[in-house]
């Protein structure tokens, strides 16, 4: 009798959990403002702003659920763009989310493991612009390039970079908590506050730096002191619809551009690349409605259109290819 009661209590216990997919929505902002690239802000210091790059690596995802038991996600990694708000955290068996927490950076092992060890698609591999210093050195923890005025006209014109290496970098960050999230797929919100990044740094003292060194360590500690990551509501489809798409075109590299864009549209989109003559050099279907597209094919000299569209926008974009 006694073995009949423990296996009809496991059986019990293996079903109160489901499935379920796990998505994660970023909201970046910059003090209150939707953040876009190439738009000026003003830092704390009252200097204006600009950002061409933020990128950002989050791992050591942990779910608290149903009643307070915590479940790991250990091989969770998404590199976030601050042009790019949803991310998969992959599925896990819950039913109710209460809490999430997560590092700002790469946990030791992977970050030692080299951009080879990883597949093509996955947020670890090598990326285009990098976001790693090679092995063994590793990866970039953040990435927050862009200019800012040093000579107090208002317009951003001297070029900084910073990014975060080092193990040292690595943060736990304060727990998005107070969630009561259920659904076959549950979709975490929450803010993203670029500004609070860089808040008591010096930005036209920091010029380029690629290290673990004061600024960049004050970064990483500004992400919980600073509370950059802070839990939001869910935008609806008409919000969405009303966002303004936003494209922007990396040009780290001139002979091959990264074109960052966040579509005024829920749907997947297809992507042209069109050269001055109308002929179409390039394409790609059902991709994402906001991403970084990555210019695979080696173009020659000259002007370029990037051409968005579904059943609901048509957006075009001009950009320029250098050898």
């Amino acid at each position: 009798m006694k073995a009949t009661l423990l296996f009809t209590c496991a059986l019990v216990t293996g079903v109160s959990f489901a499935q379920t997919t796990i998505d994660l929505t970023i909201n970046h902002e910059f003090d209150g403002a939707p953040f876009a690239y190439n738009t000026n802000y003003l830092t704390d210091d009252g200097k204006a702003v600009s950002f061409d790059r933020v990128q950002y690596y989050l791992s050591g995802f942990e779910l608290t659920h149903d009643g307070s038991q915590t479940i790991a996600l250990p091989d969770a990694y998404i590199l976030g763009s601050a042009n790019i708000s949803s991310y998969s955290l992959g599925s896990a068996n819950i039913t109710t989310l209460e809490a999430l927490t997560f590092d700002l950076g790469v946990d030791y092992t992977s970050n030692h493991l080299g951009t080879s060890s990883w597949p093509a698609n996955h947020p670890l591999s090598s990326q285009a612009p990098s976001m790693d210093w090679s092995w063994p050195s590793g990866y970039f923890f953040f990435v927050i390039d862009g200019k800012v005025d040093d000579n107090g006209d208002g317009t951003p014109n001297k070029t900084f970079q910073m990014r975060g290496i080092g193990d040292a970098i690595l943060r736990d960050v304060n727990s998005i908590n107070g969630l009561n999230l259920t659904g076959s797929t549950i979709n975490i919100n929450m803010f993203a506050n670029i500004a609070d990044w860089t808040r008591n740094i010096d930005i036209a003292a920091a010029g380029i730096d690629h290290s673990a060194g004061s600024n960049n360590m004050n970064i990483a500690d500004n992400t919980n002191d600073e509370s950059v990551f802070t839990p939001s509501s869910v935008l609806t489809l008409e919000e969405i619809s009303n966002q303004p798409s936003k494209i922007y075109a990396d040009y780290s590299m001139e002979y091959a551009p990264t074109i960052f864009y966040n579509l005024a549209t829920s749907k997947n989109v297809d992507i042209q690349i069109f050269n001055m003559s109308g002929q179409l050099v390039l394409e790609d279907k059902d991709q994402q409605n906001e991403g970084n597209y990555f210019i695979r094919k080696e173009l020659m000299t000259g002007t370029y259109f990037a051409v968005f569209t579904n059943d609901e926008i048509a957006e075009r974009f001009k950009f320029i290819v250098k050898q």
